[in-house]
């Protein structure tokens, strides 16, 4: 068991398209060690996604959330929280949800308290008007580690040595529809029963970014990569992700995928039975994960798309949106 101390800035900021468009977002920022005097500095400087947090089971965790404000939005005084969805809180103060705890003002601070008991992969996400927070980009991914992990020495979905991995990887999935995200910058009203998502993205990027390294100097506020690299025969942990408020259906091209997780729970029957399943294509509901298990086969480049295929364009004038690749190279 460690003591894990993070903090997180709520601001604003802009993320940027294939077609050269930029929209305006709300969001998180790490402002972990920052000194007192500077952490302001952090403003406007949101990322989508926001940042991960991964710890493992058993861990003592302290989050502490500062509302920074939002320099694009200054007459904008909104309050944020961090809500770990789908976790089991130890009382509801630290759960999130403003109606049954509190949202944190503008200028001031909050430590939330977590101790994760069950592995898997979770989601966290601003629970004030959260609607809009959402769709806005205030989203992040959350990982617990087993402890099998820790007493094996390997890798490991859950604590069961069928859910052995060698590296993992995050398909982190959301719509954008750019007229709510003009408005809001632009201090006029949108009717969210026009949502309308025109981007879909892995990870906040629409493909061909999503291909593009990790912190990419050309996407400042976009930190995450959705390229997959496996050696053959390596063993590979997708962690799947949805966020958004649209069911997606994905599917990897030539590799079947094993099914070990869903929603942060190890398959297992009630009498213990293993009732992982081997998949084609996933489907993943708004608010869900799944964690899937690979075997990299033969070299070569291999899609990963929604075969929704609407929602493999950029803005419906060209190809990108849900899309990445896995790319599986010889042993050297």
């Amino acid at each position: 068991m460690a003591t894990v101390k993070k903090r997180f800035g709520a601001t604003d900021g802009w993320v940027n398209m294939p077609d050269g468009t930029s929209h305006y977002i709300f969001g998180f920022v790490d402002i972990t060690g920052v000194p007192e005097n500077q952490i302001f500095q952090y403003r406007g400087k949101a990322t989508l996604l926001a940042p991960l947090l991964e710890v493992y089971e058993g861990d003592e965790v302290y989050l502490t959330l500062t509302n920074l404000g939002f320099p694009g939005r200054p007459d904008l005084d909104d309050t944020h929280t961090i809500h770990w969805h789908g976790f089991p809180n130890q009382i509801p103060l630290w759960d999130g949800v403003p109606e049954t705890s509190l949202s944190v003002p503008v200028g001031r601070d909050f430590t939330y308290y977590y101790k994760p008991l069950d592995p898997g992969t979770y989601i966290y996400h601003c629970h004030f008007e959260p609607v809009e927070h959402i769709q806005m980009g205030m989203v992040g991914p959350l990982t617990v580690h087993p402890q099998l992990e820790k007493d094996l020495g390997r890798k490991f979905a859950y604590n069961d040595e069928n859910t052995a991995f060698d590296l993992e990887a995050l398909i982190f999935l959301t719509e954008l529809d750019p007229k709510p995200h003009h408005l809001v910058a632009s201090v006029q009203a949108f009717d969210w029963t026009e949502y309308r998502p025109q981007y879909w993205l892995i990870s906040g990027r629409s493909y061909p970014d999503t291909v593009k390294p990790a912190n990419d100097p050309s996407l400042p506020q976009q930190p995450f990569s959705a390229l997959i690299e496996a050696y053959e025969g390596e063993k590979v942990l997708l962690r799947f992700v949805n966020i958004g408020f649209q069911q997606h259906c994905i599917q990897v091209l030539g590799i079947p995928l094993k099914v070990v997780g869903l929603d942060a729970r190890l398959l297992r029957g009630y009498n213990g039975e293993d009732i992982s399943y081997g998949r084609d294509v996933i489907y993943i509901a708004a608010g869900q994960t799944v964690d899937a298990i690979f075997t990299a086969p033969r070299a070569g480049i291999y899609p990963l798309y929604n075969r929704n295929h609407n929602k493999n364009t950029i803005a419906g004038t060209a190809f990108g949106g849900m899309v990445t690749e896995i790319r599986v190279l010889s042993k050297p």
